[in-house]
């Protein structure tokens, strides 16, 4: 594996992880492109909104079965069984980012998680300015790092599933998206790219060109088959 840079790798040290490019390629040199090594004793939190709440629950039973938050858990379980690692996660729906920065401290920090999964935006595009949503972000990373905790970022997802960029929110959610994997590059953050790879999915596997019952039962929110998938992007960042 290459090696990226000394700073980020004690950033991260502290919290008990190791961020590491993956092998071959230009990576190598992004930040936001790191693996993390996960170490024994690790504690990861999934934070953000209702996509990361029905993960949790596994629901609505109708079209979930195990939420992708179990499937990372029980992967990480035997794959990685001797590091004894804790997935838990703290969502609510319909919250942004500024949400998320008022109850950090008390519902996050507290836990005192070695690593936290920042999975949030689609409410954001649609509702907050731009400009508070970087900032925000941005200050959520900060204080997570300056408790100890390292920090993954994921772009937002969909709201709407047809692959030609004809959704109706796709051009705030391209936005928003692109803010976040910014922010991961300035912030030196690994970047998990939901977005992109709903995008190349969508593209593969909805010749029909459907609004919906791709990833998602709703353009939003996911099915089993979606849940599956974000665990498997979620999964290629951990080693």
């Amino acid at each position: 594996m290459y090696m990226i840079r000394t700073a980020l790798l004690f950033v991260a040290s502290v919290a008990g992880v190791g961020p590491t490019a993956p092998p071959g390629g230009p990576a190598k040199d992004d930040p936001a492109a790191a693996a993390v090594a996960l170490k024994k004793g690790d504690f990861i939190i999934f934070f953000g909104d209702s996509l990361t709440e029905l993960a949790g629950k596994e629901e609505p039973k109708k079209h979930v079965t195990k939420g992708y938050v179990r499937i990372v858990r029980e992967d990480l379980e035997k794959t990685q069984k001797d590091k004894d690692v804790k997935v838990e996660w703290v969502a609510t729906g319909g919250h942004t980012v500024p949400d998320l920065l008022k109850r950090v401290d008390k519902d996050v920090i507290a836990k005192k998680p070695t690593v936290v999964v920042i999975q949030i935006g689609c409410n954001d595009a649609r509702r907050i300015p731009k400009e508070r949503f970087k900032a925000g972000l941005e200050e959520l990373i900060d204080k997570l790092r300056q408790a100890n905790i390292s920090v993954i970022q994921c772009t937002l997802t969909s709201v709407g599933e047809k692959h030609d960029g004809s959704n109706r929110d796709d051009p705030k959610l391209e936005e928003f998206a692109e803010i976040e994997r910014g922010v991961a590059r300035g912030r030196k953050v690994p970047l998990i790219d939901l977005r992109k790879a709903f995008v190349a999915y969508w593209r593969e596997n909805n010749p029909d060109n459907r609004p919906s019952g791709i990833l998602t039962y709703d353009g939003n929110h996911f099915n089993q088959q979606g849940h599956e998938f974000v665990a498997e992007q979620m999964l290629k960042t951990f080693r």
